[in-house]
């Protein structure tokens, strides 16, 4: 049905949009390998490569990201 087809499309617009504006909050570093890691599909050991950076450095900056996106699309839990 169209309807609900535009509500997916509007949808999904939404979720980008708060996917991009949470991205632009991340240090620079940060959002450098969340986009080559998961919007280029890129490896790990791949993009340590071409960033001359020890694949440590990639993973550390990596979990940082994702932790800091969890914080803004994840309520915190009240004790």
């Amino acid at each position: 049905d169209w309807s609900s087809d535009v509500c997916s499309s509007d949808l999904a617009q939404q979720w980008e949009a708060k996917i991009a504006t949470a991205i632009a909050t991340l240090p620079p570093e940060q959002a450098q390998m969340l986009k080559l890691a998961y919007f280029d599909d890129r490896s790990h050991s791949d993009i340590a490569e071409t960033l001359k950076l020890p694949l440590g450095t990639v993973k550390s900056r990596l979990r940082l990201a994702i932790g800091r996106l969890r914080s803004v699309f994840e309520p915190e839990e009240s004790p």
